[in-house]
């Protein structure tokens, strides 16, 4: 199989991004939570330009890649930018793997609805997390799930701009999107928000808009 230059171009900015990191997080001692939201925000942002550039198929090899090198370096802890984490997680696994199947199900038709499900990933969810781990100091607990107010209102907000500029039309159900969000963020655990808010949010924009 060929690989493209355009595809080359993008496997190559992905490593750039995880080693950068790496190298950032070891030279000045930065936190891990910082140094895994940087990889979130920037893996997003590459999944967000990928569609102008890539195919379907050349955007599930490039996440397939990054699923297959993240998976079997857990173990290990080569990146410990993003996975020296003290709790269980499989976030940065399920961020490329949520990018792959929300490519399969939304391209190349609904580019619009992809960017908007990566986009609620990268942005709501990450700053979600970054405040909520750097300056939450209010929690509430619901079932087993255990969130930040603080972290929980930026995501919804967050959400509220994306669906203002990603929507066709204004109306109430504006609100729907959002708060739908929220409340599936909330109960996610395990790095799932990764998987499954891609998702989510690309068939919500989809259908409802």
């Amino acid at each position: 199989m060929m690989i493209s230059l355009n595809l080359t171009y993008f496997i190559l900015a992905s490593s750039c991004l995880i080693v950068g990191n790496e190298f950032v997080k070891r030279k000045f001692s930065m936190p891990v939570y910082i140094t895994r939201k940087i990889a979130h925000f920037g893996g997003a942002f590459i999944a967000f330009l990928a569609p102008l550039f890539l195919s379907q198929k050349e955007i599930i090899i490039l996440s397939t890649i990054f699923i297959l090198v993240l998976f079997f370096t857990r173990r290990t802890k080569l990146f410990s930018s993003i996975q020296a984490v003290d709790r269980n997680t499989f976030g940065e696994v399920f961020l490329p793997m949520g990018i792959a199947l929300c490519a399969l199900f939304f391209l190349p038709a609904d580019v619009k609805s992809f960017q908007f499900g990566i986009l609620i990933m990268g942005i709501s969810d990450g700053l979600a997390g970054l405040i909520g781990e750097g300056f939450g100091m209010h929690y509430f607990k619901l079932f087993t799930s255990r969130k930040s107010i603080e972290g929980t209102c930026i995501f919804f907000l967050t959400s509220l701009i994306l669906t203002f500029l990603f929507a066709s039309e204004i109306d109430y159900r504006i609100l729907t999107i959002p708060l739908f969000l929220t409340a599936v963020e909330f109960f996610l655990e395990y790095g799932l928000d990764n998987l499954v808010l891609p998702i989510v949010g690309a068939y919500l924009i989809h259908f409802f808009l």
